[in-house]
């Protein structure tokens, strides 16, 4: 982008332009107008594989926040937020319905996208993958209309600061920039995920490197193309004005590949923080891949990394046991950065210690040059006569009182003919699942449980489980903000959540219980079942001062999913709120 110190990479793509415009007199040469083309073919591309590697990076931070870790939940609030930014900007570019672009009309097709699409030629001209699929192939050199996006995008010439002389969709695209840049600095220069000396250093480092890539990338300054106060332009009239179709096409395409590239960035340094390792040393770690029954398939996954999931590999050895070892296209066998074992379809066998070895091959650019790594996959696993299988739905856990889903298999027995030999607190539930209600932890905290095949009287050994209570609620009010108008306390309620979405949807907490204070005065116990301030509270509230505290404590919460509504549970938090 232009402004500020430039890049090496911003250098060569503005030294293309320059190429652009000294030809626009002379019937610009169709050559130049391909490599813009398969330039932009190519980052589209990479810019794909980028986006779905970050999606899923963030998914797993999202997992990782919701299981009582407060350092990923740290971590998941600003690249959540920065994530959001970027989809805006992109969905803005890219989405077909675009309500500020005016609609026009390629090859008889009419569109209203803010990203033009390529005109593509004749399938007759295309190459293949895989030697079956055709690939239209751009007709690049006809997009030399430099008319498109003048239209689109400005109404004049720049006249000040206040975006003079931009349409709608100039002004918003504008709008999208500065925001995604500001919000990325913003979250980034306030999160801090790490305590300790050492981590956090690295994590400041990565911090104000990131900064400056931003910063560069995403600048929207005016631009000086000459001496004087009025040899300026606008950023988008210094980017966009004037130049060919493919050009521009190909610049908002640059754009997408550097937002994904700020958030692959953040991502990494997340992850080598919390995880304490440098993301380059990666290996290959099997999950849920460790015992299976007789004829049975392969299944479970083989993770990278620790989660390093920034990255795409390119193909997928295995070997399975004695057998022969097999290729694969790492697109057909892997998802979110993960070999799904599933798609693989190997057989395990008969029962035994078996071996599963291989590789994973991808390809990464170093100092310019494309590698080819590989990580080993070297993992035994075991082959059981049949046995039950049993899992929670949505973790490896249950908890004490509650509803807890499970699934409950056994290879080659319906789910009509599974019994539950115990314990008692399990019933069938819908679509085959299995329901556990009212588990009590007892002694061990655990629970074994017992399946049987009621046609072939065959019981297979426990399967244990550890249980545990309901973690305490946190206790939030329902306005956002620690300064509020004594209308909006008497009007909010304070609320109750696990900040787990799987217990937040099940259980539907409610207030049963608090006390308040004003300042020093104690007002005393509020009962209310929906969390609002009874007629005492709010007679004192509409007599509290300007600045003075009102502190919500010993908050008490109950379900009626958790022991019928017997059990009471605790908030160990306080609501503090200041009166404006």
């Amino acid at each position: 982008m232009a402004g500020g110190k430039e890049n090496a990479r911003q250098k060569m793509i503005n030294l293309m332009y320059l190429v652009f415009i000294a030809m626009l007199a002379l019937n610009m040469s169709k050559e130049v107008l391909m490599t813009f083309g398969e330039i932009d073919r190519e980052v589209v591309k990479s810019t794909k594989s980028l986006k779905e590697s970050n999606k899923a990076a963030i998914q797993v931070i999202k997992n990782s926040a919701k299981n009582d870790s407060l350092q990923w939940y740290i971590a998941y609030q600003p690249i959540s937020k920065i994530a959001e930014a970027a989809n805006e900007l992109t969905e803005f570019i890219n989405k077909n319905d675009n309500e500020l672009v005016t609609p026009y009309e390629v090859n008889d097709v009419t569109y209203q996208s803010f990203k033009r699409p390529i005109l593509e030629k004749d399938n007759s001209y295309g190459r293949t993958i895989d030697g079956t699929v055709p690939e239209l192939v751009g007709d690049y050199e006809v997009m030399d209309n430099s008319a498109a996006y003048d239209e689109m995008l400005f109404t004049g010439d720049y006249v000040n600061e206040d975006n003079t002389g931009y349409t709608a969709a100039g002004q918003e695209f504008v709008r999208l920039v500065n925001n995604f840049r500001d919000t990325a600095i913003e979250e980034i220069t306030k999160s801090d995920i790490s305590r300790d000396t050492t981590k956090n250093k690295i994590w400041n480092d990565s911090k104000s490197g990131l900064i400056r890539i931003i910063e560069q990338s995403f600048n929207t300054d005016v631009v000086k193309v000459g001496k004087g106060e009025d040899k300026i332009k606008s950023w988008l009239h210094f980017n966009f004005e004037g130049f060919p179709e493919i050009a521009s096409i190909t610049k908002l395409t640059l754009m997408e590949e550097d937002v994904e590239n700020v958030i692959q960035t953040m991502i990494s340094s997340i992850n080598e923080v919390i995880l304490g390792e440098n993301l380059t040393a990666l290996r290959a770690i099997p999950i849920n891949v460790n015992v299976y029954y007789e004829n049975s398939q392969l299944d479970g996954t083989i993770a990278l990394g620790k989660y390093d999931e920034t990255f795409v590999a390119s193909k997928v050895k295995i070997q399975n046991g004695n057998g022969p070892m097999r290729e694969y296209r790492a697109g057909d066998v892997m998802e979110n950065g993960e070999v799904v074992l599933e798609k693989l379809k190997l057989n395990v066998g008969s029962a035994g210690a078996k071996k599963l070895t291989g590789e994973i091959i991808f390809v990464r650019t170093e100092n310019g040059e494309d590698v080819e790594k590989s990580i080993p996959i070297d993992h035994e696993y075991f082959v059981n006569p049949p046995l039950a299988n049993v899992s929670n739905k949505d973790m490896n856990i249950v908890y004490e009182d509650i509803e807890n889903i499970l699934n409950i298999t056994m290879p080659g027995v319906s789910n009509d003919n599974i019994q539950i030999i115990s314990p008692n607190t399990i019933r069938r539930g819908k679509n085959g699942e299995f329901i556990m209600v009212g588990q009590k932890r007892g002694s061990t905290g655990k629970v074994k449980i017992i399946v049987k095949d009621k046609l072939t009287d065959f019981t297979s050994p426990p399967v244990v489980f550890d249980v545990v209570r309901v973690p305490d609620p946190f206790a939030s009010f329902s306005i956002e903000g620690d300064k509020l108008s004594a209308n909006q306390i008497l009007t909010g309620q304070i609320l109750g959540t696990f900040n787990n979405e799987r217990l937040d949807k099940s259980l539907s907490l409610r207030i049963t219980s608090f006390k308040v204070k004003i300042g020093l005065k104690n007002i005393g116990t509020v009962r209310a079942t929906n969390g609002f301030f009874n007629k005492r509270a709010k007679d004192e509230i509409k007599k509290a001062k300007k600045g003075s505290q009102i502190t919500i404590s010993d908050i008490v919460l109950a379900s009626n999913k958790i022991n019928d509504g017997k059990r009471s549970l605790f908030s160990k938090n306080k609501v503090v709120i200041t009166v404006k």
